[in-house]
């Protein structure tokens, strides 16, 4: 059973089942107290599908969640400057969905 209050994880699940542009799809991948959001799309020639990891949303165990993204240059996961600590995973996806401009995570737009 994970710890993650299972209203929230409906909550993730349905904010990737939302952005499902014609050429990818996110998917959320769980363990234990982080979930990672993760973009498959078709590689370069169209022939297989290949996933990035893009954000990785953290439950703390005071019942706090956090944001991370993926850091190329470091390897690892870096936590995201604008935002704070939230008590829902909602304001964090919703921060994603701002970041278009900002090159942490990607444009969510085909």
């Amino acid at each position: 059973m994970s710890p993650i209050p299972e209203l929230q994880q409906r909550q993730i699940d349905r904010w990737c089942e939302r952005r499902v542009p014609a050429d990818k799809r996110i998917m959320s991948r769980w363990r234990g107290r982080m979930v990672t959001l993760v973009e498959k799309r078709p590689d370069w020639s169209g022939a297989a599908l290949e996933e990035r990891a893009f954000a990785q949303l953290r439950y703390g165990v005071d019942g706090m969640w956090t944001l991370y993204y993926w850091s190329e240059d470091l390897g690892r996961w870096r936590k995201y400057p604008q935002s704070v600590r939230e008590n829902s995973p909602v304001q964090l996806l919703a921060a994603i969905d701002r970041s278009a401009s900002d090159g942490y995570f990607f444009t969510l737009q085909t």
